[in-house]
């Protein structure tokens, strides 16, 4: 498979609002509510056209990933929220679709968006993710280490966020 990494671009947003529908649904189906996951589909329209209007080229933390010159697969990543964390990277996103996914784009998509921190200035990032995702899996093998509980404020839902120190 030809891939591509590279920043976003005006006409990527249709498509990484795209994926999030499609990813959510993939991988959340049991653990997020039925209504939320309607609620990226029929948003879905509405959140590309807002990523439009707020793009910023100079002030553009995302990152996408075209296989067959199809964009499959996105992160996001800048600085973190987390108070705990104050001088600290995250990677807020990182989503692949299913058909994509076991290829090792996630890794490639990680080491990028990690690599655009470093230039951020950031010497370690946290990842959050939701308990009952499988992805959880792919964080402790790229050697995060799980350094407390949180929670997905949107949703209440219980989530595990890793460290990723000295990148």
């Amino acid at each position: 498979m030809n891939y591509l990494i590279r920043k976003r671009k005006l006409e990527d947003c249709y498509d990484i609002a795209n994926i999030v529908t499609t990813s959510w649904n993939e991988t959340y189906k049991g653990i997020v509510p039925d209504w939320f996951l309607e609620e990226l589909k029929s948003n879905e329209k509405l959140r590309a056209e807002k990523a439009i209007s707020d793009y910023d080229e100079n002030n553009n933390n995302y990152i996408v990933l075209e296989v067959n010159k199809k964009v499959v697969g996105f992160a996001w990543y800048g600085k973190s929220d987390d108070l705990e964390f104050d001088n600290c990277g995250e990677i807020i996103a990182l989503y692949i679709i299913g058909q994509y996914k076991g290829n090792g784009f996630g890794k490639k998509l990680m080491e990028t968006a990690t690599n655009e921190l470093k230039k951020l200035g950031f010497d370690k990032i946290i990842i959050a993710c939701l308990k009952g995702n499988p992805s959880n899996e792919f964080y402790k093998h790229m050697s995060g280490v799980h350094i407390k509980d949180g929670e997905y404020k949107r949703l209440g839902l219980p989530e595990n966020i890793y460290l990723y120190a000295n990148i």
